[in-house]
């Protein structure tokens, strides 16, 4: 099916000089849209780029092969964080991502078709290209991984949204520029029609010297015998941006509502780190790493190999940052109550495992004593017990 083109549709409606104002007309309407857009998506791909993709088998975890590609370099041209980068954006803008293992590399489509007619089989992925290079085979769906947004149609209405806010803007746009633009007649005593010097000079006059003396802060303006330039008295009515950046706030807002993300982190204004970070790692990031993790874990392993622990899981718990002296006493805790060894907690403040037997060992402190033992040794002490 041919492609809509927005300039060929315009080129039979306007002439190729007033494409320019046509573009600077729809990014006035947009701009706004793409940089809350960008913010949102790229906190989360960049936060996501950050998390450890862990790799288990029989619930230990293991750093083989297919570890390196998710970690490491997936590809002779990307390296991880790229590549996760990448897949993240894919799956906001256009609403999925497709992770296909060729020659022994990951990488991300930018591009492929889907052969879906049957829903009881498994489905067929072709015209799958990477950086515009066309692979040839047909996909199983067994064979890559297809991250979709749980909901286009929730996509298909804040994309409607937008394009309202984006028109509210435009017409906010226009009323500032009208109210506080400057508007000027020229008087001519005769018009000399047919007469090609005079066109000549009434052309200079309007395209580059008028034109100038507008735009420009100090200028002159040579006025020919017969000419009056005059300035319009300005409109009256609002002459700040509030407006327009009331309009700014409203799109902000709903983006951040849309991808779950406190409104704080999108203006860059964030006060208590720490709650903000748990609330946007809670509603937006965890349900993502999750589905990630699932779809690569089904693809990769049978039931069998899952029932036996083996999984893949995108770790979320060191994307904040710790300090290891504010949280020393905690980790102290957690180690002498048993409920974690030493080499549990070092990734949290970003120390790598020791990987000996010490570190890999559980402790507790002797204060710990099962309640029945110390009613025990106080009847055989002769004090008394309730």
């Amino acid at each position: 099916m041919r492609k809509f083109n927005l300039f060929n549709f315009l080129e039979k409606k306007i002439d190729t000089a007033d494409i320019s104002t046509v573009t600077a007309k729809l990014m006035e309407q947009t701009a706004f849209r793409e940089l809350a857009l960008h913010i949102a998506i790229s906190y989360i791909a960049n936060t996501m780029s950050k998390c450890e993709i862990k790799v288990y088998d029989k619930d230990k975890e293991v750093k083989d092969k297919f570890y390196y590609l998710l970690n490491v370099s997936p590809n002779p041209n990307q390296n991880a964080s790229q590549f996760i980068n990448q897949v993240f954006e894919n799956y906001f803008y256009k609403g999925e991502a497709l992770i296909v293992m060729h020659n022994d590399c990951l990488y991300c489509a930018d591009d492929f078709d889907i052969d879906d007619t049957n829903p009881l089989k498994e489905f067929y992925y072709y015209n799958v290209s990477f950086n515009c290079q066309q692979i040839k085979k047909r996909f199983k769906a067994s064979e890559v991984f297809h991250i979709k947004l749980d909901n286009k149609n929730v996509k298909k209405l804040v994309d409607l949204l937008y394009n309202q806010y984006g028109e509210i803007i435009a017409m906010a746009l226009q009323t500032f520029k009208a109210t506080n633009g400057r508007k000027y007649k020229l008087l001519l005593e005769q018009y000399r029609a047919g007469d090609p010097e005079f066109a000549k000079i009434y052309e200079e006059v309007l395209k580059e010297q008028l034109k100038t003396f507008i735009e420009n802060d100090n200028a002159v303006y040579p006025q020919f015998k017969g000419m009056d330039l005059q300035e319009f008295e300005a409109k009256s009515g609002r002459t700040d941006t509030s407006d327009i950046i009331a309009m700014r706030k409203e799109i902000f807002e709903v983006t951040a509502q849309a991808f779950k993300i406190p409104l704080t982190m999108m203006y860059g204004n964030i006060t208590n780190m720490n709650e903000i970070v748990k609330v946007y790692l809670s509603f937006c990031i965890d349900p993502l790493a999750d589905m990630f993790s699932e779809e690569i874990t089904r693809k990769r392993y049978s039931f069998e190999e899952w029932e036996n622990g083996c999984c893949i899981e995108l770790d979320t718990s060191c994307i904040n940052y710790v300090d290891i002296l504010e949280v020393a006493d905690k980790a102290d805790k957690a180690i002498a109550s048993g409920l974690a060894s030493i080499d549990d907690l070092r990734p949290r403040v970003r120390l790598k495992k020791l990987n000996t037997e010490f570190s890999t060992s559980h402790f507790i402190t002797k204060n710990y004593e099962l309640a029945e033992n110390i009613l025990k040794n106080v009847d055989a002490e002769g004090g008394e017990s309730e």
